[in-house]
């Protein structure tokens, strides 16, 4: 390829095979065009008398996209996927803690599989336990465990982790668990729980579900961004920022469900014996 290639025309028509040969969605077809922007600018600063052709690339607009609204579980879900754990063998208690730990601190998937023997830290009581969690580009956090999460883990470990890597999860082979393998079991506890609570069949669960969910539930507790931040590894406020609007939307759909003053959900009767009762207060 030449630099002539990198022209408006050739992108353009780059973006539409992908659009009406490929059937790549919007979101896609952005991607690939962010990767080329990526190039182009990189090649205007080492070539830069090509840069009125390539600057011209660099205004090929992105596509728009329909946002999708965010996945999170519901606490009953969640307990009926618990739910569908069999904790009376090796690969139940291992799906058990995989919940617990997803759910309580809202870690990657990365970081969940990358976690050691050695990055657990719990003290007799259970008073002072936390993990450490090497996570994006080797920065290091602690985040703290609940006191059930903290027992469970505990037992799980005296048990059943004594694989020789020292990874806290292992698989079936004793390697140590993959993305795919933790995916793969969320999928099979999902089929499950589905049975119990038939809405987890509408919904794509996996292991960034359980971040937005633990996200959300500490934003509806009242802890302030900030922290959330720092919980999940956010190197930028901005990026959490999107659980607030995910939570006010959720708090605008259940204000239209209830209706405005005039809703016929507003008609209510009493009968007698209420009225009596209110009378005699």
């Amino acid at each position: 390829m030449s630099i002539a290639q990198f022209d408006v025309d050739h992108i353009l028509g780059f973006l539409s095979y992908l659009d009406k040969e490929r059937g790549n969605s919007p979101k896609t077809v952005n991607s690939r065009l962010a990767a080329l922007h990526s190039f182009v600018k990189y090649m205007i600063f080492q070539l830069p008398e090509y840069s009125g052709l390539l600057n011209r690339s660099l205004m090929v607009p992105f596509r728009k996209t329909v946002k999708r609204q965010m996945e999170f579980l519901t606490e009953d879900e969640f307990a009926a996927m618990q739910n569908a754990c069999k904790t009376d063998t090796a690969l139940g208690r291992r799906d058990m803690l995989m919940l617990l730990l997803l759910y309580n601190t809202g870690v990657r998937v990365s970081e969940l599989v990358g976690l050691k023997l050695d990055d657990i830290h719990i003290d007799s009581r259970n008073t002072a336990t936390y993990i450490r969690i090497n996570g994006k580009g080797r920065k290091e956090r602690h985040v703290p465990l609940w006191k059930s999460t903290a027992k469970y883990l505990a037992d799980y470990m005296r048990d059943y982790a004594r694989n020789e890597t020292g990874n806290l999860f292992a698989n079936c082979l004793d390697g140590n668990l993959t993305r795919s393998g933790v995916r793969y079991r969320l999928d099979c506890l999902k089929q499950k729980a589905s049975e119990e609570i038939p809405s987890l069949s509408k919904k794509n669960i996996t292991p960034h579900t359980f971040r937005h969910t633990t996200a959300l539930r500490m934003l509806q507790s009242g802890v302030d961004i900030s922290t959330i931040a720092i919980w999940l590894g956010h190197e930028s406020i901005i990026t959490t920022h999107k659980y607030m609007e995910a939570d006010l939307e959720m708090k605008r759909q259940a204000l239209e469900k209830m209706g405005d003053s005039g809703h016929s959900s507003y008609h209510f009767t009493p009968d007698a014996s209420i009225m009596t009762f209110l009378d005699s207060l």
